[in-house]
């Protein structure tokens, strides 16, 4: 029988794999199919998709672009 992944078992392989970003990273959301969705302080956001493990940036601040 295959093992069960949790969201929390997600997030946890996101901050093993990302341990600067994750640092800064304030809460996190389920967002689909073994995916999260991770809020940081600076009011970006992240997508990790824990299949691919592969993480990408969907909402930036107006301050980073500048």
């Amino acid at each position: 029988m295959k093992q069960k992944i949790m969201f929390s078992d997600i997030y946890k392989d996101f901050k093993i794999r990302q341990p600067n970003l994750s640092k800064r990273a304030t809460y996190w959301k389920p967002r689909g199919y073994l995916s999260i969705t991770v809020y940081f302080e600076d009011g970006s956001q992240m997508v990790y998709d824990y299949l691919y493990k592969k993480a990408s940036f969907i909402v930036m601040p107006e301050t980073a672009l500048a």
